[in-house]
């Protein structure tokens, strides 16, 4: 559930887990490591992150062996594969909306239809990373490639330099049709994925530290400033994991799931204050530094609390 760690398929129950291999065996295994040439990000290089900037969540070095057989574990690692295929369902609808507005040459369409064609992806980021080769050709951004005229820079950053840089969508339509039919290969392929318990524990800190370390610095949408619609969503998606991940966690630890709680609702309240009535954010550029520093120290509070629940579920390894 990461970007350097991977997960085998197929038969053998939610519980079986890849560890401690190279990324290029592991892939193999997944049946998810051939590489197409569309700017597969580098090993180390972070959830488009750019090579060596740091940002970003992975698993990197992390064990997943940790197994379990407690069933309400078993049921939320079963529960959320399902939400998550429902998620990819519903990403590939969202993202047509934004791609039919680019082909049709509509550019304010396209630009409305942007933000709201990532939350999905952003809610399941590192689980959707699985698919390695997809996920470098949607979401990778421009420090991976040799510029913005690189054809191996695809994907909805791609799209979005053009809409807000160039102000057209001139020359796009190869790059909409190609987002359109990686969405539609991470849909088939992530039904075929299992999602291993010590993975998903660990998912809820991940999704935090994804925003702690990248979207709260404005650097990912760079030419539309919508980062903080990607923040709420990478938000949005941690706590789902928690939530299912309650029953469990609940038992065996109390005090931890409350402080988890309160923390995500200080994350709410502070995010809340740039979201608007139709769901929309304010754009990144209105983030006040104060409020900057407030939402980091927050972020890092709940990430660190969520880090624990591995430990606390018995599945670190």
């Amino acid at each position: 559930m990461g970007e350097a760690d991977r997960v085998e398929p197929g038969a053998g129950g939610v519980g079986r887990v890849v560890a401690a291999l190279g990324l290029g065996a592991v892939l193999l295994l997944a049946g998810c490591g051939k590489d197409d040439g569309a700017g597969v990000r580098s090993q180390g290089s972070a959830s488009g992150s750019g090579t060596g900037s740091g940002t970003g969540s992975g698993l990197a070095g992390q064990d997943l062996s940790g197994t379990t057989n407690d069933q309400l574990v078993l049921k939320a690692v079963a529960d959320y594969k399902t939400w998550v295929v429902a998620e990819v369902d519903g990403l590939v609808a969202d993202t047509a909306k934004f791609t039919d507005a680019v082909r049709a040459g509509d550019v304010a369409e396209a630009k409305k239809q942007y933000a709201p064609s990532r939350v999905r992806w952003e809610r399941i980021e590192p689980i959707a990373g699985l698919v390695e080769e997809i996920d470098g050709a949607v979401d990778a951004r421009v420090d991976d490639f040799e510029g913005v005229d690189d054809p191996a820079f695809t994907g909805w950053h791609r799209l979005e330099y053009h809409l807000w840089e160039k102000g057209s969508t001139a020359g796009t339509k190869t790059f909409a049709d190609r987002l359109d039919k990686d969405l539609a290969t991470l849909d088939q392929k992530m039904k075929g994925l299992e999602f291993p318990p010590a993975a998903v524990a660990l998912g809820p800190a991940e999704l935090i530290e994804e925003v702690s370390e990248g979207k709260i610095t404005g650097e990912e949408d760079r030419y539309s400033h919508t980062d903080l619609s990607d923040f709420a969503a990478n938000v949005d998606g941690s706590r789902k994991l928690f939530e299912l991940l309650t029953p469990s966690l609940q038992a065996k630890d109390a005090t931890l799931t409350s402080e988890i709680t309160a923390g995500f609702a200080a994350v709410d309240k502070s995010l809340s204050e740039y979201a608007n009535p139709d769901g929309s954010f304010d754009l990144y550029t209105a983030l006040q530094a104060v409020d900057k520093t407030r939402m980091q120290a927050e972020l890092a509070d709940l990430s660190e609390k969520l880090a624990r629940i591995p430990g606390v579920l018995g599945l670190k390894g």
